[in-house]
């Protein structure tokens, strides 16, 4: 199987590398609607795709959920 976000050799869905990055970003969605109120997934993946800490694989699956 090959991540269909880099192409690389996978045992899932994904490479270790954008599954890794994938779990922390679900994993912090909950905080984000904690701490800004209210925030759509669509919203908090735009904003984390914005943010200059944001590390590439993070970046990359952020990129790949929104569909594009």
């Amino acid at each position: 199987m090959k991540c269909p976000v880099c192409g690389k050799e996978s045992q899932g869905d994904h490479c270790f590398d954008h599954a890794s990055a994938k779990e922390r970003l679900e994993a912090a969605y909950p905080l984000w609607v904690r701490a800004y109120g209210r925030i759509e997934w669509k919203d908090y993946l735009d904003n984390v795709k914005r943010n200059v800490q944001t590390g590439r694989w993070v970046r990359e699956i952020a990129e790949f959920l929104q569909g594009g």
